[in-house]
C-alpha cells in the first residue's frame, strides 16, 4: 500500500508540542512524580551502575495509558521540563523509556488498552524531544558516527530507533508507519548532526517497513545535497541509510 507524503506540521501539531498534563488527560502530580523518578538520579561514578539496574528499585506506579500520556507531555515539553538535569541524567531517563532491556515502558503505547489516538498523540509530540531537548544539548557534538561520544544522551540519540521495540511490533499498521516517518523526516531538519545521524539510523533500520520508498529517496536526496562538502562521512551514511545499510 502506498501512502501520501506526510504533511508539514500545522497549528494542531504545534499546539500538541506545548501540551500540558491536563491537555493529555493526565494528573499533573503523576507527571511531576514521573519526571522525578526518571531524571532526578545520581550519575554513577567509577564502576557503579545506573539506577535502573538496582534490583531493589521500585517500579513507577503507572498504567500503560498513563505511561503513554506521560511520554506525550514529556516529549512535548522536554526542552523546558528537563532544564534542571544534566545530559547524563537526561540520557539515563530517556534510556528507561527507550529500551525494553530496562523497562516495559516501550510497550505501553502498543498495549491493547491504549487507544490508537493516544499512541499517535505521543508520536506527534516526539519530534519536539529532538528539536527542543536532544538537539540543543548535542548541537556541539561532532564525533565519528557510531562512536561512544556524548555519554548516555549520545547513546540514546544514536540508538533510539535501533533499540526501541515499539514500532517493530506495529510495523504493519499504516498509522504507525505514517507517524514514524513524520518523526524521522522532521529529525532530518534539526540543525544538529547527531540528531540527523539518528534519523538516518532509523531510516536505515525501518525504511523497508515504512512502505514509502519514493518519499525516502526524495528526502535523503535533498538532505545529501544540503550536507557540507567537507562532511563526506555524513553523506556516505545517508547513502547507506537509503539502502538499509547502517550499523
Amino acid at each position: 500500500m502506498k501512502h501520501k507524503p506526510a504533511s508539514a506540521p500545522g497549528r494542531d501539531q504545534e499546539a500538541l508540542r506545548n501540551c500540558s498534563p491536563e491537555d493529555a488527560g493526565l494528573d499533573p502530580a503523576l507527571y511531576a512524580a514521573a519526571i522525578t523518578y526518571l531524571f532526578d538520579r545520581r550519575v554513577p561514578e567509577e564502576q557503579r551502575q545506573e539506577w535502573y539496574w538496582d534490583l531493589g528499585e521500585p517500579e513507577f506506579p503507572a498504567t500503560p495509558i498513563e505511561w503513554t500520556r506521560i511520554q506525550t507531555v514529556l516529549f512535548a515539553n522536554a526542552g523546558r521540563d528537563l532544564q534542571g538535569f544534566d545530559n547524563e541524567q537526561v540520557g539515563m531517563g530517556l534510556n528507561y523509556l527507550m529500551s525494553n532491556d530496562i523497562s516495559d515502558v516501550p510497550f505501553a503505547a502498543i498495549d491493547p488498552a491504549v487507544p490508537l489516538g493516544d499512541a499517535m498523540r505521543m508520536m506527534g509530540a516526539m519530534p519536539a524531544l529532538w528539536q527542543r531537548c536532544i538537539g540543543p544539548r548535542l548541537a556541539s557534538l561532532l564525533a565519528p558516527i557510531g562512536s561512544s561520544a556524548g555519554g548516555s544522551l549520545g547513546h540514546v540519540c544514536h540508538m533510539w530507533f535501533d533499540v526501541w521495540p515499539t514500532f517493530w511490533h506495529v510495523r504493519h499498521v499504516p498509522a504507525w508507519k505514517d507517524a514514524l516517518w513524520a518523526v524521522l523526516r522532521q529529525m532530518l531538519e534539526v540543525p544538529c548532526r547527531a540528531v540527523q545521524v539518528a534519523a538516518l539510523h532509523g531510516i536505515g533500520h525501518h525504511g523497508d517497513q515504512l512502505d514509502r520508498r519514493q518519499d525516502i529517496d526524495r528526502a535523503l536526496g535533498t538532505f545529501m545535497r544540503s550536507v557540507e562538502e567537507r562532511d563526506e562521512e555524513l553523506r556516505n551514511y545517508a547513502a547507506a541509510a537509503r539502502t538499509g545499510r547502517v550499523l
